[in-house]
């Protein structure tokens, strides 16, 4: 047995058709003009994370010269994923403030709602630091 594979210009694997099965598609001919390549079964199970997950823990990924599995690079965090986690934990705390200050208001403790408004401003300020930090860097 073994498989035709399509990987896209990383090498990353799209699609798999067993060999059991390439007549429903067309034939192998059909398939590897639509650029599957053939693999082995041995191969083919790394591209599937049956073989572990590779040195970076992202998998692995077709070799585009030597035509074998190699472990796929390590996984870059964006700048736009680092700032949507850098939100999501000023969001909780913000949240944690407003609803005290809610509580404070209806125990008509104003001077408590002031003291959490101001702790509330100094995190918007030190989100908006760490923000620009982020941006910056």
């Amino acid at each position: 047995m073994y498989y035709l594979c399509k990987f896209d210009e990383t090498g990353k694997r799209e699609a798999s058709i067993p060999s059991t099965m390439i007549d429903r598609y067309g034939g192998e001919e059909k398939l590897i003009q639509d650029g599957y390549i053939k693999i082995t079964t041995d191969d083919y199970q790394y591209y599937v994370g049956n073989k572990g997950a590779g040195d970076n823990g992202t998998g692995y990924i077709r070799d585009n010269i030597t035509g074998k599995p190699i472990s796929a690079p390590a996984r870059v965090i964006t700048l736009e994923e680092k700032a949507n986690v850098l939100k999501s934990e000023y969001e909780a705390n913000i949240k944690a403030i407003d609803e005290a200050i809610q509580i404070a208001k209806n125990n008509s403790d104003t001077e408590y709602v002031a003291e959490l408004q101001q702790e509330r401003q100094n995190i918007l300020n030190e989100y908006a630091n760490k923000l620009e930090e982020l941006t910056n860097a």
